[in-house]
């Protein structure tokens, strides 16, 4: 595995889940930069000050499906309107078995998959590794 520094973003409303994921990922990648925002809204302004000041985009995007203020889907069509040229990779998450969510967030092909939370340290593992795989960092 590479030793360069990978950036994650979590978008998830339960604060629970994602301090418990920050913690995974950071005791097992010590270089990893986890940012938590606590919907799509505030995920997309952050995306777009990057954006604006030309700065580096999150390698992978953990994303929560069903959030107040702006819920995975809503982030999902805005994303793809103004980033879909961008090489992060992004992961729908739910704690929903309905199969149509599932298949509708796969839709998205800036989708790379769904997994259903909570996630644990082999889900980490294997988006990480899709990630270096992936783009060779």
């Amino acid at each position: 595995m590479s030793d360069k520094a990978i950036s994650i973003m979590i978008v998830d409303n339960d604060q629970v889940n994602s301090f418990v994921l920050k913690n995974i990922i950071t005791r097992n990648y010590a270089d990893a930069k986890v940012e938590l925002f606590p919907d799509g809204a505030e995920a997309l302004s952050e995306l777009r000050r990057l954006d604006k000041n030309s700065e580096t985009f999150p390698a992978v995007i953990l994303l929560d499906i069903y959030m107040p203020v702006m819920d995975g889907f809503e982030f999902l069509d805005e994303y793809v309107q103004d980033f879909a040229h961008k090489q992060t990779i992004i992961f729908a998450m739910s704690n929903s078995l309905i199969k149509d969510d599932q298949q509708r967030a796969n839709e998205y092909e800036v989708v790379k998959g769904f997994i259903t939370k909570p996630l644990i340290y082999n889900n980490i593992e294997f988006i990480v590794e899709t990630y270096l795989q992936e783009y060779g960092s």
